[in-house]
């Protein structure tokens, strides 16, 4: 009998947490730049909420205006925002202002009973990504899970394709779920079947070369996963 992952991706895929991670992504910046003593802009939070989902080192780079800070203090102000950020983050996640897409429950525990083994994984940093795990009781369903910050300060994996390789090691059969381009590149470089979450953050053209798309988690459940994986590539 084959072996069988589904590896999901974790915010836009199973949870919902844009409005409150947003929210804390912007108090954050403003810390920021008063930590620097630096003029404070309004937070544009249309251009946070297009960074999400992309990797934490690109993240917060890109969720602000570069041109509001000095040359020379945008190393020390990024690094400066990803502590500010995910101390607000977690605090946000830890007062509830997340929560699993309506329907993800029950499809875990579906495919799970069907003998899926279920691995989580996140471009977010480790632990924003824990405190995720943590709030919702992921480890429910998950035995396996892996941030990239996590997978690349181990040595692990370099980018996320490297994560879901990591986390498909030794399954016949693996499909990658996620809602951004990351996560069907990921997918399609181990050779797995891939499934883009059009609710997600992502657009409908970062997902037009997954196998399958959904609207809501439960769909997974309609599509022939078993029959239809691929072999995951060593």
């Amino acid at each position: 009998m084959s072996k069988r992952l589904v590896i999901f991706d974790t915010d836009g895929t199973l949870m919902d947490g844009r409005h409150a991670v947003i929210d804390a992504v912007a108090a954050g910046l403003v810390d920021t730049y008063e930590h620097f003593q630096l003029p404070v802009p309004n937070p544009d939070r249309e251009r946070i909420g297009l960074a999400m989902g992309l990797p934490s080192s690109t993240f917060f780079r890109t969720a602000f205006d570069p041109t509001t800070v000095p040359e020379d203090l945008r190393g020390p102000f990024i690094s400066e925002f990803e502590v500010q950020s995910t101390r607000a983050e977690v605090a946000a996640l830890r007062g509830g202002g997340s929560q699993l897409y309506t329907g993800a429950e029950d499809t875990l525990t579906a495919l799970r009973d069907r003998g899926h083994d279920l691995a989580l994984m996140s471009n977010a940093s480790e632990p924003y990504f824990q405190t995720v795990v943590e709030v919702h009781k992921l480890d429910r369903w998950f035995s396996r899970t892996l941030s990239l910050e996590y997978a690349v300060r181990r040595r692990l994996a370099r980018h996320k394709s490297g994560v879901a390789r990591y986390l498909a090691q030794g399954y016949d059969e693996v499909v990658v779920v996620g809602d951004r381009i990351h996560d069907v590149e990921a997918g399609r470089a181990v050779g797995a079947r891939t499934v883009g979450c059009r609710y997600g953050f992502g657009g409908s053209d970062e997902l037009e070369h997954a196998d399958w798309i959904i609207d809501e988690p439960r769909q997974l459940l309609d599509l022939p996963l078993a029959s239809e994986g691929r072999a995951a590539r060593g």
